[in-house]
């Protein structure tokens, strides 16, 4: 598998060994996001994660996950979290949980998940943590010990709402990093605009609330691919600027493979090809491309790229503008 830079790597996450976020000795950009110069916006709630970007999963801290296994309260969770903050209504989760096929027993049932999800998440921020109920299940049983009050999760009639701070959600650190870093590509700083790049793009662990179903998530997991082709783009972008030519080519080979229809990928190849002093193996790259949109979907390449070809073509003009200058950047993604 290719990762976000263009090498190869295996998942940036791993249950029970490294929280999402964090990459292991020997892959780019190693160090924690929980300590240290690497670290994602330090604030509130750093400890807590909800991570969406990818397989749910819950952290309150470095190595200590939450486990939630039951596919409904998982895709209840996401449901909430898909709205973070936000009131969510019954029939939102009612149609997450079961689409058109609810059970008679579906309201019950979604408090139930909902009364467990409370007695199992983390605590909020700057909420004193409450001493656990204690309720004797028997005469001769075991003493059962729950947390009690609500938690993080708010009721009033036919809705809830999950507490949190922004920082807590892996989409807004990931959006977060990737806006400082387009700010760092805008003011002339490509090594910090990798880096915090290279950052954001590590909070990915697979697709974006992927276990719901299509008509709850389907909008948004859309979104964030976007986003993160996006912050994909702007690292190469980076890199290239960086001279870093030869690093990003194994990546672009793969990805304008992988991803045929995505112009800006061929036009960064085909600049890397070209300051790597490899013109002639650019052009071919190109004329196999027009070939292949003209032929196969009827259209021809787009101006950014036909303005890339024009350039290899003739290297005496120069390049009128790096790749790393904010007009060929995707818009800001932070929404907070």
């Amino acid at each position: 598998m290719v990762d976000e830079l263009g090498t190869i790597a295996g998942p940036i996450a791993r249950p029970g060994v490294q929280t999402p976020g964090e990459r292991g000795p020997g892959e780019p950009g190693h160090g924690s996001r929980w300590s240290g110069p690497a670290a994602t916006v330090p604030g509130p709630g750093s400890g807590v994660v909800f991570a969406v970007l990818g397989p749910l999963e819950v952290w309150r801290g470095p190595g200590e996950r939450v486990r939630i296994d039951q596919r409904k309260k998982r895709a209840l969770l996401l449901t909430l979290l898909l709205h973070a903050g936000r009131w969510t209504s019954v029939e939102e989760m009612r149609l997450a949980l079961w689409q058109d096929d609810a059970p008679r027993s579906a309201l019950g049932n979604i408090k139930t998940y909902l009364s467990e999800l409370r007695h199992t998440l983390p605590t909020p921020v700057g909420e004193p943590v409450v001493p656990a109920s204690i309720r004797s299940v028997g005469p001769r049983a075991s003493v059962l010990r729950r947390p009690a009050g609500p938690g993080r999760i708010e009721s009033r009639p036919g809705e809830y709402r999950l507490i949190v701070v922004p920082d807590e959600i892996d989409v807004v650190r990931f959006e977060r990093a990737v806006e400082r870093g387009r700010v760092a590509a805008r003011t002339g700083g490509p090594a910090q605009a990798a880096e915090l790049l290279e950052q954001a793009l590590g909070w990915w662990r697979g697709s974006a609330f992927d276990e719901l179903p299509a008509e709850v998530g389907g909008a948004e997991s859309l979104r964030l691919e976007e986003a993160r082709w996006s912050a994909r783009e702007a690292l190469i972008d980076a890199r290239l600027a960086l001279g870093e030519h030869d690093r990003v080519l194994p990546a672009l080979r793969a990805l304008a493979v992988e991803y045929p229809t995505r112009e800006r990928l061929w036009a960064q190849l085909l600049v890397a090809l070209e300051r790597s002093g490899r013109r002639a193996e650019a052009l071919r790259e190109y004329r196999g491309l027009y070939r292949r949109m003209v032929t196969e979907l009827g259209i021809e390449p787009g101006a950014e790229l036909r303005r890339v070809h024009q350039e290899v073509l003739d290297p005496a003009r120069g390049w009128s503008r790096s790749p790393s200058e904010p007009t060929g950047l995707p818009a800001p993604l932070n929404r907070h």
